[in-house]
């Protein structure tokens, strides 16, 4: 790490006057101390182990190298702005890969680490702030603990690349089942513990992990998993270790949460998980963002308004063909001709896409994409949860299908158990349904609803679990991470699993 300011600079007054402008929390810091110095004995030695064990956490050792150079002084502000540097991002992620996405809207609680730092060097307490800073959740910990596994078998050499026929496990000769039996067991010692191993089950065990459907056989789905190199792993775990410094540091006893790439949805309440859902998440092309909303209340029964890029791109071009199309998807225009509510008066050839000037709604109904219960979601993003009557899309093993709203299979109970916390009002809004007009039930609470990006992640059984990168989050944090050749081999990776899951 760099100076942070010459040395013919003797005084930390004068070094920190020559600070840049993203050195603030230095001149904090500093402030608070009356420009004298803070590091002394023990406390350097602490800060230098924390700071170059920073990998532990999917960190960069090299960007909190404090330079040991030029005077005392000098190297007292270094130290700070390693302190400082590293507290930050530990706690609430690295500020410039937070912002590579324009649709995270996570909210970042304040975390003032120049008055934290000050005060445990006061109180010689920087063994406590330097542990206690990292998240704390068992997620977090869970995900340090596999990163320094798949760690250790990447720097072993990792595991070959297989070439193997698409077949049954029972069809592969002596030496491809040996290959494969060896490639499953780098990551999965308690199959390989089995005497002797079964190899179905150990691959049903390895697409089960990896989001694919458990068959047992080898597909390209399945190749293409196992050849992921270890390396890639180890980047990919990084990526989703600096997501989760993202999320509040302690999440509210009641909420629901969505994993878009596991593409389920789970909903605690009193900090007990009460229900899980299969969903339907946004194609790669309208993806669902990462966000926080309160959920304000439900809407039974809720019409459609239709998007304008959705109208535009997609309701129009059938307009052009058939006029009649809106009327028998009984869609009316909210803004159209005086008496002419499904636009048949319309000369829809005539109006380009670029300057749609019509308000589409669908009335409430078994064709309306909004199924029969929403979920109302206030965000900038206008995304939200809701019923769909495709009901046969949850079943699909890739679900990443919708235009970034969330569908939920179990809608019903989800919606009853927002109302009260319990089941018990299903029938409040069956009856509602069954009326067949539009309905709004407000909340007796505001519900915090996630909607997160964990492509690796432990589940409840206490397996590590990767899920394909549907919209590249991960490889834009990894080139972002490492401007080089590994960052093009994350791409090509990343391309090659896609490809190979889309079939």
């Amino acid at each position: 790490m760099a100076g942070a300011a010459g040395s013919e600079a003797s005084t930390i007054t004068e070094l920190v006057a020559q600070l840049p402008d993203r050195d603030d929390a230095v001149r904090d810091f500093y402030h608070m101390r009356a420009y004298q110095p803070a590091w002394r004995g023990a406390d350097i030695g602490i800060l230098r182990s924390t700071l170059e064990r920073a990998a532990d956490e999917g960190l960069n050792p090299d960007d909190y190298s404090p330079a040991n150079e030029g005077s005392a002084d000098l190297r007292d502000v270094n130290l700070t702005r390693s302190a400082l540097r590293y507290l930050h991002d530990v706690n609430q992620g690295r500020e410039a890969i937070r912002f590579i996405d324009d649709d995270v809207a996570l909210p970042q609680a304040p975390f003032d680490a120049a008055k934290a730092l000050n005060d445990a060097l006061n109180s010689n307490s920087l063994v406590v702030l330097l542990r206690d800073s990292a998240p704390t959740s068992l997620d977090y910990a869970k995900l340090r603990g596999a990163l320094k596994i798949y760690r250790a078998i990447d720097d072993q050499g990792g595991w070959p690349n297989l070439v193997l026929p698409l077949t049954s496990v029972n069809a592969l000769t002596d030496q491809q089942a040996r290959s494969l039996s060896s490639r499953l067991a780098h990551e999965d010692g308690a199959w390989a513990g089995n005497s002797p191993p079964d190899l179905a089950a150990g691959l049903k065990r390895f697409q089960m992990r990896h989001g694919l459907a458990p068959s047992g056989r080898i597909d390209s789905a399945t190749a293409s998993e196992l050849n992921v190199p270890a390396t890639y792993r180890v980047r990919q775990i990084v990526a989703n270790l600096e997501r989760l410094r993202w999320m509040p540091r302690r999440l509210e006893a009641d909420y629901i949460l969505v994993n878009v790439p596991d593409a389920r949805l789970s909903l605690t309440l009193g900090g007990k998980d009460v229900l899980a859902s299969r969903v339907i998440v946004g194609k790669p092309a309208t993806p669902t963002p990462i966000l926080r909303a309160e959920g304000a209340g439900l809407t039974v029964n809720p019409p459609w308004n239709v998007p304008e890029s959705i109208a535009r791109k997609e309701i129009l071009p059938r307009l052009k063909v058939d006029r009649f199309y809106l009327k028998k998807q009984d869609m009316v225009l909210l803004n159209g001709p005086a008496g002419d509510p499904y636009g048949l008066t319309v000369a829809w050839r005539s109006i380009p896409k670029e300057m749609f000037p019509y308000l589409i709604q669908q009335r409430p109904g078994a064709s309306n994409p909004l199924g029969t219960v929403k979920l109302d979601l206030p965000n900038k993003f206008d995304v939200y949860l809701h019923d769909t009557p495709l009901k046969k899309s949850f079943a699909k093993v890739n679900r990443d299908l919708s235009h970034g709203c969330v569908r939920v299979e179990r809608i019903l109970p989800l919606a009853s158990y927002a109302l009260s916390k319990t089941p018990n009002d299903m029938s409040i809004i069956i009856d509602a349904i069954s009326s067949g007009q539009t309905k709004y039930l407000p909340l007796k609470r505001q519900l915090p609803v996630y909607f997160i990006y964990q492509t690796v992640f432990v589940d409840a059984a206490g397996l590590l679990q990767f899920r394909p990168d549907i919209y590249g989050r991960d490889r834009r944090m990894m080139a972002a991470l490492s401007k080089n050749a590994a960052a093009a081999e994350g791409t090509r990776v990343a391309c090659a699993i896609a490809n190979a899951r889309r079939g």
